[in-house]
């Protein structure tokens, strides 16, 4: 086994070759290095004095330093690029006027030659100045009648001071005329027809509006797809458009079904008007939509009775049969009008007893 070597009396046998105090202890405990190796240069700081200005130009910039041109100098930048132009340090070209029309013109001569004469006499009168101009700006003195430069700018600014004086006129204190409004009972509309509503919440069974609104859409299909009713002579329906025809609108159809069983009246039981306890039948009217009810709750009662396999036929077969005259809702107002009639008497006692 080799005897262990002493690092620290190696470095004392060769006293020639031991490096400088500048080298670091890694150099000195390194045995496969070299001896003559140079020292590790220094790292380089930078600092804020002005002995190395060489290392303080090439240092990199933030973001925010670099401060960008003005707005002038960058369009400055820009017309040299594009058209070759120099301007002084102070001067710039003009911001607010936009893009000369005589500059575009001049790329098109196909363009220049049709030019509009006001805009010819313009060019002429300016002598190569910018005084036209894309920019919006430059004519609000001419549409208000100042410094016109032909005869028929100065029509269209009289029209316009025309047009303006009658709106002014009409609607005072408005610079265009008021927007048209909708009227009053325009802004409650309803999504369904009157009857088709009320008809459809009358179908409503254990409050499921929308199992009615199906019973209801297959109604309309089996009034739409069934063939012409066939008109009883005692038992018409009310004027409208004739049978053929009928089916192809169902809501009008389901419409004069129910208005023509619809009763005008009611039978009010008051009792104490002709004295003692005995009841008396008052007629009484209905407006449109009591009496609409009615007749929608015979047709669903009639239909009861009827033997179809789910409820929406049998109040479908039982609409049909009311249009052709067969069904008993024809009876039930035909004996409400009966004793309407024979109660006639009674209204006076009536009013009396007020």
């Amino acid at each position: 086994m080799p005897p262990r070597i002493n690092l620290f009396t190696a470095s004392k046998a060769l006293p020639a070759f031991r490096p400088s105090t500048s080298s670091s202890i890694c150099s000195r405990l390194s045995i496969n290095r070299p001896l003559a190796a140079s020292p590790v240069p220094a790292q380089r700081r930078w600092n804020s004095s002005k002995s190395d200005e060489k290392d303080v130009s090439e240092r990199p910039k933030a973001p925010t330093e670099d401060q960008l041109p003005h707005i002038s100098e960058e369009a400055a930048q820009m017309d040299k690029i594009l058209h070759g132009k120099k301007y002084a340090a102070g001067s710039s070209p003009e911001l607010e006027q936009g893009t000369p029309i005589a500059e575009i013109l001049q790329r098109d001569e196909e363009a220049l030659k049709h030019m509009p004469k006001v805009m010819q006499d313009q060019l002429k009168r300016s002598s190569g100045t910018r005084s036209f101009s894309t920019f919006t700006r430059r004519y609000q003195p001419e549409l208000q009648g100042q410094d016109l430069p032909d005869p028929s700018a100065a029509v269209v600014a009289n029209m316009i001071s025309q047009v303006n004086q009658e709106v002014a006129e009409l609607h005072p204190g408005l610079k265009f005329p008021a927007p048209e409004t909708l009227p009053k009972t325009e802004n409650f509309r309803t999504r369904y027809d009157p009857l088709l509503d009320q008809f459809t919440k009358l179908l409503m069974q254990d409050g499921k509006l929308s199992k009615a609104q199906k019973n209801m859409s297959f109604i309309l299909d089996h009034l739409r797809t069934a063939s012409p009713p066939q008109p009883h002579p005692k038992r018409l329906l009310l004027p409208g458009p004739p049978g053929p025809q009928l089916p192809l609108n169902p809501v009008l159809y389901l419409t004069l079904i129910v208005d023509s069983v619809a009763p005008l009246i009611k039978i009010r039981q008051q009792k104490g008007i002709a004295g003692g306890g005995a009841a008396v039948q008052i007629p009484v009217p209905l407006a449109l939509r009591q009496r609409r009810r009615t007749a929608i709750r015979w047709i669903i009662d009639a239909s009861d009775k009827r033997r179809d396999s789910t409820f929406a036929q049998r109040v479908a077969n039982e609409l049909v049969s009311v249009a052709e005259g067969r069904s008993g809702v024809w009876d039930k107002r035909e004996a409400v009008h009966k004793l309407g009639v024979s109660g006639r008497s009674n209204l006076s006692m009536a009013m009396q007893r007020r």
